[in-house]
């Protein structure tokens, strides 16, 4: 790798500009348009099927595992539809065509769902006994049994019918304060103008707001910040009315399935403790010492008087930011991934020569990055790619993805292929934190790997920390309207404040507007979402560590969990990697690799 030294052309390449190499083959899914047509004629005639099931799944296994089994093929079938439409929409998006097919599939898609909508409260007419036995009499016995396991533990928790259909009614209402928070987010609040280091004026927007936060200037970065949350505030008791009623539209459900809390019910979909939840929080804020010698340790380097929370991403060594085109790119995540044996090497380098990943920015190319699932062949990554250290980390993480799912695919049946968000960022981040270590050995300078340790620790700050601290915010607020009380602004403010110097330490000064950032997260309204970032997270730095100290076996028992898909429980799939979440341990082990990477930044920065 190579300083950055090479202009970057100014214009946006064409599709035709592309060498097909570097391109999706979607080929894979559908050779042609027809075929898409074909496919959408035959879900349909499998959506007619399903009444052929309703009322009679109790009348033989066989009836019951055909109904199961058409539902399946229907889903796969839509899964393909709505997938070739998307990707060849997301390769440009000025093209109308496939956002109609995009919208068919959507629509078919609804059908479906209303066809086979009798199942679930049909088979819970049965005993649990009944529902085994019949199960344990299909052709295949291994395909369905995780789901009907998971429906009858379910079952005490699913009301009468008429209870059902109110709480299905409501579903469209219950939306209210989400989509209020979106409109008021993403469609009527404006962002100021300010002037970046030069003088010139910049209008604020979300993207570019994250993007000056990364100023060398201290007062740029300030302005921004000011201006940005500003706007927050001036919508303060709005945006704390709309939080209120998610909190509110939360308890409504819990209480109505006879949850004992709304954190019951956000774990119990995969069968977690509320316990593992408390133990994150605790766990974390019990050693806080890594976080705020890093602060500290940021304070110093950058010589600043005062350090404000909008100071913690801007690089603290921007003059060796790498230049890595994609071959090289590819080479290294390669190497990188080396400890993971060579089934998952094989596989990998496969993912690359077969056209897997759509690679380089194009005009009207959907932005970011992202790796898709498809069961009948292969996932998908799309890439921006632009030569960037970042973009190679970027590039190591969602071919992290692709490989979990890739090998789910192989070794699971489809109605069990599909893995727990729980466990959804293990891959991708184990994956990083190879990347990491295989680029510090590599490293002869310094200077070099610093650059490398601020990037990473800054990744730990987003992915982990902050990740905790939304969750003790979210545990605490529902706890308040759990015992009655309300959520005024103020309220809001303070706790958000307190977590703010709590996980931030003596070496932040608070500043003024810090208090008002619980407003702009959207994620606050997806209930008890947050903290699976952490615990993925965690989970992959104790995998981490035991890559790292040679433990034997490790190999195959990550490649065991990186292919058992949704077969079991996340916390029973993570056990068998050696993790078990329901103990301090994996958290215990991230906070112990964040203070030595910190330790050695401190070491090798001479401070």
């Amino acid at each position: 790798m190579t300083t950055a030294t090479k202009k970057k052309s100014n214009t946006i390449p064409q599709r035709t500009d592309i060498e097909g190499k570097y391109t999706w083959n979607l080929g894979d899914i559908y050779k042609t348009e027809n075929d898409w047509e074909t496919n959408f004629k035959k879900a349909q005639a499998l959506i007619e099927k399903a009444k052929e099931f309703t009322g009679k799944l109790n009348s033989s296994p066989q009836i019951m595992y055909d109904c199961f089994k058409t539902r399946s093929d229907l889903s796969m079938i839509c899964a393909n539809l709505y997938q070739y439409a998307r990707l060849n929409q997301d390769l440009d998006n000025r093209n109308s065509k496939y956002q109609a097919l995009t919208d068919r599939t959507a629509m078919l898609q609804s059908s479906a769902g209303a066809a086979f909508a009798f199942v679930e409260p049909e088979l819970l007419k049965l005993d649990d006994a009944t529902l085994r036995d019949m199960s344990s009499k299909f052709p295949k016995t291994d395909e369905y049994d995780f789901y009907i396991e998971e429906l009858i533990r379910s079952r005490k928790h699913v009301r009468s019918a008429e209870v059902e259909e109110v709480l299905a009614q409501s579903s469209m209402m219950a939306r209210g304060a989400e989509s209020a928070f979106t409109m008021l987010d993403d469609a009527d609040i404006k962002y100021p103008i300010i002037k970046d280091e030069d003088g010139s004026e910049i209008q604020l927007t979300k993207q570019r707001y994250s993007k000056i936060l990364e100023s060398s200037s201290q007062r740029v970065r300030c302005d921004a910040n000011d201006s940005f949350i500003g706007v927050y505030k001036d919508h303060i008791n709005t945006l704390g009315a709309m939080l209120s009623a998610a909190i509110n539209r939360d308890m409504f459900f819990a209480r109505t399935r006879n949850f004992e809390s709304v954190l019951h019910q956000a774990l119990d979909a995969h069968n977690i403790s509320v316990s593992v939840y408390h133990q994150l929080i605790e766990t974390t804020e019990s050693d806080l010492t890594g976080f705020h010698k890093w602060i500290g340790l940021r304070k110093k380097i950058l010589k600043l008087k005062e350090l404000y929370p909008y100071d913690i991403y801007n690089p603290l060594f921007p003059e060796q930011n790498y230049e890595v085109p994609f071959e090289e790119a590819v080479t290294e995540v390669l190497e990188a991934v080396k400890p993971l044996g060579e089934k998952y090497c094989a596989a990998l380098k496969k993912a690359f020569d077969m056209r897997w990943v759509d690679v380089f920015e194009t005009e009207g190319k959907g932005s970011g990055a992202y790796s898709w699932p498809n069961y009948s062949v292969h996932p998908y990554v799309l890439m921006n790619y632009n030569d960037t250290i970042d973009n190679m980390f970027t590039l190591a993480h969602e071919m992290g993805h692709a490989m979990h799912s890739w090998l789910s695919n192989m070794v699971q049946p489809f109605p069990k292929h599909q893995y727990s968000i729980f466990v959804a960022e293990v891959a991708s981040t184990l994956n990083e934190g190879l990347m990491l270590q295989h680029l510090l050995k590599k490293a002869t300078d310094p200077k070099q790997k610093l650059f490398l340790l601020n990037r990473h620790i800054n990744n730990t700050l987003g992915t982990f920390f902050h990740q905790v601290m939304y969750g003790h915010f979210e545990l605490d607020i529902h706890t308040m309207v759990e015992k009655g009380e309300a959520l005024s602004p103020d309220t809001l403010n303070k706790l958000w404040e307190d977590l703010t110097g709590k996980f931030y330490g003596p070496a932040m000064t608070i500043d003024e507007y810090a208090k008002y950032k619980w407003s702009r997260i959207p994620h606050f309204y997806y209930t008890y979402y947050v903290y699976q970032y952490a615990t993925s997270y965690a989970a992959s730095q104790a995998i981490l560590e035991k890559f790292i100290a040679g433990e034997a076996g490790i190999v195959g028992k990550y490649l065991e969990l990186i292919s058992s898909g949704g077969n079991d429980h996340p916390i029973n799939q993570l056990k068998k990697c050696g993790v078990d979440m329901t103990t301090p341990d994996p958290v215990k082990a991230t906070l112990k690799l964040f203070a030595e990477q910190v330790d050695e930044v401190e070491r090798l920065a001479g401070i």
